[in-house]
């Protein structure tokens, strides 16, 4: 299974060859409360954005640090984490220079 088959949801069997969608996919996020923490990312390759898009699907906002990676690398890891954020109708917002925020649906950044 390759990265981009990670994000879609889709896994191929290897006996068969087919496609099916996982039900991930499909599950309600949980509600993210006023006690909740927030996760906080420092990624320092863009395979590390998977664990990323997991905290977002789980319905809780992320911090991500790109400091560490090279400009080229953070640039992709955030087109990618903004096309998952649109996925899911949540928002994002630059805390400073290569730092920003990613809240899910219904965690509003102000």
């Amino acid at each position: 299974m390759g990265f981009f088959d990670f994000l879609s949801g889709k896994k191929q069997t290897e006996s068969t060859g087919v496609s099916r969608t996982s039900a991930r996919s499909n599950s309600h996020p949980e509600a993210f409360t006023a006690n909740s923490n927030i996760a906080t990312f420092k990624p320092t390759s863009f395979e590390d954005v998977a664990e990323i898009i997991d905290c977002l699907l789980e319905g809780k906002p992320a911090i991500v640090n790109l400091t560490e990676v090279r400009e080229n690398t953070a640039q992709r890891v955030v087109d990618l984490l903004s096309g998952a954020i649109y996925a899911i109708n949540g928002n994002l917002c630059e805390l400073q220079k290569e730092v920003y925020i990613f809240t899910p649906n219904g965690v509003k950044t102000n």
